[in-house]
Parts: C-alpha cells; structure tokens; sequence
C-alpha cells in the first residue's frame, strides 16, 4: 500500500491509524492542557469548549481511539467523539494512562528533538518525562500530523481556490487604487484598511494583516503599518504588499483553507536596474523550487522540505544577494495561514519531512537589501496529477502610473 496515493478520509483519526499501522508506530499520544496544543484539537477533528484539566487522545495503530478527561470536563463533550475514560487526581490520571497505552513499545507525540521543528514541539519536557516512564520509545509526531490533520479534502481545495483568487484580484486593484488616489497622500495604513474592507466584502476572514510596506519598509518581512506611523505612499518609489485570507465560514465544522500571496510594484518611473536584478534573483529562486518539486514528485520521490529551500538559496547566492535571503522559502498553508505540515526550510530549521501529496505550501523566497525589499510569493498545491500553482505567478514588477 502506498499511503501518497491516498485521498484524506476525511477523518483525521481513520488517517492517523492508517499511517501508524504502516509505519510500525504502535499508536499517537496527543495531549492539550488550556488550549496550548492546537494539533489536538486538528486530530480531534473538532473543537470542545471550557475544557479547563489535562485532557488525552490516544489513538492507537489497531483499535478504537480513547480520550481521557477530567471528570469536570469529560460531559463537555458532544456525541460522536471517541469513548472517554474519567479521572480524577494525579494518581487515577497516570494510573489511567497506563491502560490506555497498555503494551505498546513505541509512542509518537509532540515532541521535536532539540526543538528542531517548533510547530511540532507542542508539549513540555515534563510531559515527555512521564510518559517515558510507561513507554520505552517517545518519537515525534510530526509526520502523522501532517498526514492525517494537513491534506485537503476536495471541499478544502475548492475553498482554498475561492480564496486565493479572490486575493489575486485584491492585490490588482489595490495597485491600480494607489495610482488613482497617490495624490490623496495615502500612507501604507490607509492601503492596508483599504484592503481589509475588500477581503472582507470578498467573503474571506482575516486574523491579522496585510503587510503594505513602502520603499526601505519592504526590507522589514513583516512589516505591520501603524496608524501615525506609517509612511506615506509617494509618487516614486517601491511597493511590497502581502496579503493572505481563507473563506469565511458557514458553520462551526467548516476547516476552510486558506490562501497567502505576496507581489510587488514599482511607482513612478521604470524599475532600476537594481530593482530588475533582484526581482529576477527572487522569481528564479521561486522557479527553481517549484520545478525541483514538480520533477521529484512527478517522478515519485517526493522532495523533504529542506531540499527545497536549498535550491532556492542557491539561486539567490548564486546570484550574490544569500546574506540578504534571512527567512525559509515557505511554510505549511492549511487552516491556519501557517499550518502544521511541512515547511520548506533548511535556514530556520532543517525540516526533514517529505512533502506529500495532499499537501498545500508557500514558495515566498524574498532578498532585504537597506533600500527595498523584493518578495515573491505563490500558494502551491499538491494534487493528483502533481504540484499545480493555485493562483497568479508574479513574473514582471508591476507598473503604477502616477503622473
């Protein structure tokens, strides 16, 4: 059985078991305390309200699924989930524990060794001590998180592509909005508020941004414009806005995804020299990742996600501007604008897991010279004929009238 040619169930806990039994992992601990480990929640395939105790998930490789809870939380939760074991004190909890893993040898959690995946490493060392006082071998999770928490239902993919072309459209006319209004002295907050309206009015939900940063503000990745802060938006000049977003919901069960895009744009005159040189410097790193992905998975060796990163680096050292590449090339694109899956990163952090089928990502490589800063970003996703580009690929700099 090959587990990449498989859809998501649909449920997590049937995906989970489905990748532990193939793996020889005896079963998957997950445990949240106050709403601390979100990935819980995703292999719960649901949020339970006011849970105020430790609470467990096992799930293990053969049998059903068991949560055990606090017996002042365990009536919080609806009809449906796995059978719950109730305790009460430290000694029943612990004591419970034990039967729950019963004889199992080999336990995956959140747990990232020397912290090397900090979206893995959900739980304290002093969780990790206790349950390695039951079991002989704790590993990390991080690879049946991603398979049975972060690959997209067809729902998933249609909301994800009402999303990012709602953003590709968004950032179009915000462009042409700064050229009709530059003379209203307009300052990157202006622009930001001007783009939250749209997504909005668009049907998509936001937590926080866009980034909206002009001439020497681009070289701050996430830059935030702040009201009498901000820098006003000149009628000469460089323009970097980012924005990202997912479909609002329609119910409490929706887990729509979301989508996330960055493009720049010159003002004024033509782009410099140096602004053309840069921007080729980043679009041909993007490239070059994207056909490495395209050709691995196409070939059935799926790339991990610090080869991806790699190549991209090597482009824009190649290209003499490494020192000014300060962040990985993309990141996990699920629920969360920045999921649980794999990254694509071998700068922050030396992400080992393969980018599987069924998964969504972010290629974003970004040069931050003092003067300006030049991102590009793409939404990709992988389905079943291959990596496909979910929305708009940025390949000239955008031109802003402003006379």
């Amino acid at each position: 059985m090959n587990r990449n040619d498989l859809a998501p169930s649909g449920n997590p806990l049937d995906d989970a078991r489905l990748f532990l039994q193939s793996t020889g992992i005896d079963g998957w601990l997950t445990r949240d305390y106050r709403y601390t480990n979100p990935v819980f929640e995703a292999a719960l395939g649901q949020r339970v309200k006011h849970l105020t105790r430790p609470v467990w998930l096992w799930i293990p490789s053969n049998g059903e699924p068991q949560l055990l809870a606090h017996e002042v939380d365990a009536g919080r939760f609806p009809g449906g989930t796995p059978d719950i074991s109730v305790y009460g004190n430290r000694g029943q909890m612990i004591s419970e524990l034990k039967s729950l893993i019963d004889d199992a040898t080999r336990v995956a959690m959140e747990y990232s060794p020397l912290y090397e995946l900090p979206r893995v490493g959900r739980v304290d060392a002093g969780t990790i001590e206790l349950i390695r006082s039951l079991v002989p071998d704790i590993v990390s999770s991080g690879d049946v998180i991603q398979y049975s928490t972060e690959r997209w239902t067809p729902d998933q993919l249609q909301s994800h592509l009402f999303a990012v072309e709602a953003l590709d459209r968004i950032v179009k006319q915000t462009f042409k909005f700064v050229g009709e209004n530059i003379r209203w002295a307009l300052t990157e907050h202006d622009i930001a508020e001007h783009i939250r309206g749209k997504l909005d009015r668009a049907g998509l939900e936001f937590a926080d941004g866009p980034v909206v940063a002009f001439d020497k503000n681009s070289s701050d990745p996430h830059h935030d414009p702040q009201p009498g802060e901000a820098a006003v938006i000149r009628r000469e000049g460089w323009l970097l806005i980012d924005l990202w977003g997912r479909k609002k919901s329609e119910s409490p069960d929706d887990q729509n995804i979301s989508a996330d895009i960055t493009w720049t744009a010159k003002l004024g005159g033509r782009p410099s020299s140096r602004h053309q040189e840069v921007f080729n410097a980043v679009t041909s790193a993007r490239d070059a990742a994207f056909e490495l992905l395209e050709a691995r998975v196409l070939g059935g060796d799926n790339p991990q996600g610090w080869e991806l990163d790699r190549i991209a680096r090597q482009v824009i050292e190649n290209a003499g501007f490494g020192q000014y590449f300060v962040h990985r090339l993309g990141h996990s694109l699920g629920y969360e604008v920045h999921s649980n899956g794999v990254n694509l990163d071998d700068w922050e952090t030396h992400d080992t897991r393969t980018v599987i089928n069924g998964v969504g990502v972010t290629i974003e490589p970004g040069i931050y010279l003092p003067e300006f800063g030049i991102r590009s970003e793409i939404d990709v996703y992988l389905g079943e004929d291959g990596p496909e580009i979910t929305g708009d690929r940025q390949t000239e700099i955008v031109r802003i009238e402003t006379d």
